[in-house]
């Protein structure tokens, strides 16, 4: 792991919201008050600002002692290239996430607190931080719900040696930094793990050329049994960040505005983001749980096993979620405990017609074959279990559930002799289809497991304290 594995955008900032917070009280202090933000202060440096070209945003940067960015001055004059590079970038994410519909950050106009940056910009403070690159901080909130707060962020001065330059790294950090605040105005409660994981997505779309969200997925393929919702222990984790793969699911299923609509469908009654996700993909005409396969198959069609023009556009860079081998003699069975939004993957080979089927509740796990042709994965001839696989396959095996009590399941193995055609049966409705979403009416996998996937089980949303 190196050290831009280790280096993450956000840290853990605990104790500025209290769900009961009310209006107009101030939640924080800032870089340039006596007392700092987060232990972090300019102390008796010289201030400086810099707007950016909208004057939406403000950047506040030391001249001198630790929090001081590198001196070097080649985009403006007087002004330090870090700062400048920052402001622009600022600029950048809020085209890019007013082009997506999104509401910009609460202004912090009427702040209650000591310094509201003295505008009502956006402010940006640069500060050396001990391990992290990031923080969003609450300034003041409005009384909910849902709880909306204006705030700042907290960036690194150099980024040293987590990215390729200092530059690299304000053009990562900014964004993701700004969509927390975004965030804040629509739910302030967010869970971490959809707060970090559609930041990332977000900052992606701001500048697509960087690879932040690529660098961090591996948290979650190496581990997709966990459920999405579910980060493992910890101040913080790769994990949350990988989550990232989710939002970039929704948008490329259906269109980025599919994201905005769950933010806007935020309202504070205790709803989950996933339980508020399946509301919006009712309304679009699908399910939590039908989409959860779908995603679930789109991740075993990555990396050498991608195919162009199947699953995700970038499938090719995205790293591969391991396979469980699976005997296939006669009779064969392999048990599993599954738990939420998780899934599994098995890899098949038969060099006769083997029948593959799943015994599990169908409301809790569900499963489909995915045949491999010269270890491509062909998410265009996926079927639903039972199926018959004559060859190489990968067996993906889905929650369908947010329950999070054990959903047993036993993937069996028989041998089978080929399916007959039916002269009066209509055989392109058998199949299904998980490459990219057709618009509704046509054939795909979106068609064929709407028929067969509920969603049940659904759980209270489990406030975490968020991270910015």
């Amino acid at each position: 792991m190196d050290l831009k594995t280790l280096r993450l955008p956000c840290v853990l900032l605990v104790g500025l919201l209290s769900p009961h917070a009310k209006a107009q009280v101030c939640e924080s202090a800032r870089p340039t008050d006596a007392a700092g933000s987060a232990g972090l202060s300019y102390g008796s440096a010289e201030v400086a600002f810099y707007d950016s070209a909208s004057g939406r945003a403000r950047v506040h940067y030391a001249l001198s002692g630790t929090h001081a960015p590198p001196a070097a001055s080649t985009l403006e004059a007087d002004v330090p290239d870090a700062i400048v590079v920052a402001a622009r970038a600022a600029e950048d994410a809020f085209d890019k996430f007013s082009e997506l519909g999104f509401e910009l950050p609460l202004s912090d106009a009427a702040s209650p607190c000591a310094s509201n940056g003295d505008s009502d910009a956006v402010d940006i403070y640069v500060v050396n931080f001990a391990a992290a690159d990031g923080q969003a901080v609450h300034d003041h909130c409005e009384v909910g719900p849902p709880l909306r707060c204006a705030g700042f962020v907290l960036v690194e001065n150099n980024f040293p040696g987590a990215y390729e330059s200092t530059a690299e790294g304000m053009r990562t950090v900014v964004p993701h930094e700004l969509f927390h605040l975004v965030q804040d105005g629509y739910d302030a409660e967010l869970e971490r793990w959809w707060a970090e994981g559609s930041a990332q997505w977000a900052a992606k779309q701001v500048y697509p050329e960087l690879g932040d969200l690529e660098r961090f997925l591996p948290g979650y393929f190496d581990n997709p049994w966990r459920p999405l919702n579910v980060p493992p222990s910890g101040v913080i984790t790769s994990f949350l960040y990988a989550t990232a793969i989710w939002p970039v699911f929704l948008h490329e299923r259906y269109d980025p505005a599919l994201v905005r609509e769950v933010y806007e469908s935020f309202t504070g009654d205790g709803s989950s983001v996933l339980e508020t996700t399946d509301l919006v993909l009712q309304a679009r005409g699908s399910t939590l749980a039908q989409e959860f396969l779908q995603f679930a198959a789109y991740n075993a069609a990555t990396g050498e096993r991608a195919v162009s023009g199947e699953g995700y556009a970038a499938a090719a860079d995205y790293p591969m979620v391991d396979l469980t081998p699976f005997a296939v003699s006669q009779g064969a069975g392999l048990n599993e405990i599954a738990s939420g939004l998780g899934a599994f993957y098995y890899s098949v080979q038969s060099a006769e017609p083997l029948q593959l089927s799943l015994d599990a509740e169908p409301d809790r796990v569900r499963a489909l074959l995915v045949p491999l042709s010269s270890g491509k994965a062909q998410l265009g001839d996926a079927q639903p279990l039972p199926a018959t696989l004559e060859g190489d396959g990968i067996v993906v095996v889905a929650g369908q559930s947010l329950a999070r009590t054990d959903a047993p399941f036993t993937l069996e193995a028989g041998s089978t002799e080929p399916p007959k055609p039916n002269d009066d049966e209509d055989l392109g409705s058998s199949g299904c289809s998980v490459g990219p979403r057709t618009p509704a009416g046509a054939s795909g996998l979106g068609a064929l497991v709407g028929f067969v996937v509920s969603l049940l089980g659904l759980v209270r949303r489990s406030r975490l304290q968020k991270e910015s």
